[in-house]
């Protein structure tokens, strides 16, 4: 009786042992089919255009500008053609602080990649052209003024669509 109990057993536990693969296996796709459901593709696919720009914006800017060193934050709401002419501009830095309202901010070029030039009037002959990056979501873009347009100017920054 022990004999048979143990060739039982035995039987049993190398029949499981056959059957454990094919549970790893199983185990394993629904691992993988669980992962590729919860991962989300980025629905923003193709060309970057000015459209994709369209509605409001603040942009962080730091750097160096002619009154030197200074942190700007510019909020605005651009239209389907990349500009506007009612951005706010807030200042603090060496001359002082300040807060422009009415100034432009001007996608000049976009490319299908993101990659362009914008501008940003900050009052009364002021101005910077900044080298712009969209991100493929259409979310964000990073600005820095490498013009030489723009001397003694250093500035980046990011801006967050809103």
């Amino acid at each position: 009786m022990q004999r048979n109990l143990r060739a039982f057993a035995s039987e049993y536990l190398t029949k499981k042992a056959r059957r454990q693969p094919g549970r790893v296996l199983f185990l394993f796709a629904v691992a993988v089919a669980a992962a590729t459901l919860l991962v989300t593709a980025s629905h923003a696919t193709g060309n970057v255009g000015r459209g994709d720009l369209a509605g409001p914006w603040m942009v962080t800017l730091v750097g160096t500008t002619g009154c030197g060193q200074a942190a700007m934050q510019a909020n605005f709401t651009l239209n389907g053609s990349g500009t506007t002419s009612n951005a706010t501009l807030v200042t603090h830095g060496g001359c002082g602080d300040s807060t422009v309202t009415g100034q432009t901010f001007t996608v000049n070029t976009l490319n299908a990649n993101g990659s362009g030039t914008a501008g940003l009037s900050c009052g009364t002959g002021c101005g910077w052209t900044f080298n712009i990056q969209v991100s493929p979501d259409r979310s964000t873009f990073n600005l820095v003024d490498v013009s030489t347009a723009n001397p003694n100017n250093y500035i980046a920054g990011t801006a967050v669509h809103q």
